[in-house]
C-alpha cells in the first residue's frame, strides 16, 4: 500500500548535503510508489509562534496567515516524516526550531508515523539529535526508522545516496 511521505528540509542552500539527501529520499519514495512531497523551509516565509494559544482550538489553526498551515495538514495525513537538517554548533539549524515551534498545534495529533532523520554535520551531531528526537517524542507511537549522517561533500558519497534513497524506496 502506497504511503504519504512528508520530507522537511532545513537547509539554508538548496542543493546542500542535507537537501541533496531529501531529494534522494523523495526519488526513491516515489519509485517505490509512495506519495511524497518535500518542503524547503527556506523557500516559506512564516513567523515564529506567539505563544498565543489561539491554536489549541478543536481547529488547531494558527493565526499567522503563511504556509505553514499546509505543511502542518500534510504531516497529520502522512504516514512518514523526515526532518533534514546541517548541524550548526552541535545542533540542528534554527529554521527547523522555529519550524517545531510552529508545529504546537499538531504535535500531540501525530499518531503512528515513521520517521527518518537526515543530519549534515562537518564533524559530529552534537546534540543535535536530542532535540529533533524529544519533538518527534511528543508524538503518538513514533517509529524512529533510521538516521542517516553525512559528512563532508554528499556528492563524493554514493553509498550514502543510495542508502538514503533505498530508505525511502522501502519506506
Amino acid at each position: 500500500m502506497a504511503k504519504k511521505v512528508v520530507v522537511i528540509s532545513s537547509s539554508p542552500r538548496k542543493g546542500g548535503n542535507s537537501d541533496t539527501l531529501c531529494d534522494e529520499f523523495v526519488k526513491g519514495a516515489i519509485d517505490g510508489g509512495n506519495e511524497a512531497v518535500k518542503y524547503f523551509l527556506e523557500d516559506i516565509e512564516f513567523g515564529s509562534c506567539k505563544a498565543c494559544m489561539a491554536c489549541k482550538t478543536p481547529e488547531r489553526e494558527c493565526f499567522q496567515e503563511d504556509e505553514i498551515s499546509i505543511i502542518l495538514d500534510d504531516m497529520m495525513d502522512a504516514d512518514v516524516i523526515v526532518y533534514a537538517t546541517p548541524i550548526y554548533y552541535f545542533s540542528m539549524t534554527g529554521t527547523l526550531k522555529s519550524f517545531f515551534d510552529r508545529c504546537y498545534p499538531i504535535f500531540n495529533h501525530l499518531e503512528n508515523k515513521d520517521y527518518y532523520i537526515i543530519t549534515a554535520v562537518g564533524s559530529s551531531n552534537g546534540n543535535a539529535l536530542t532535540g529533533i528526537r524529544d519533538f518527534i517524542g511528543f508524538s503518538q507511537n513514533p517509529a524512529e526508522k533510521a538516521v542517516f549522517t553525512v559528512v563532508g561533500d554528499v556528492t563524493q558519497q554514493d553509498d550514502i545516496r543510495s542508502e538514503v534513497y533505498e530508505a525511502g524506496k522501502n519506506c
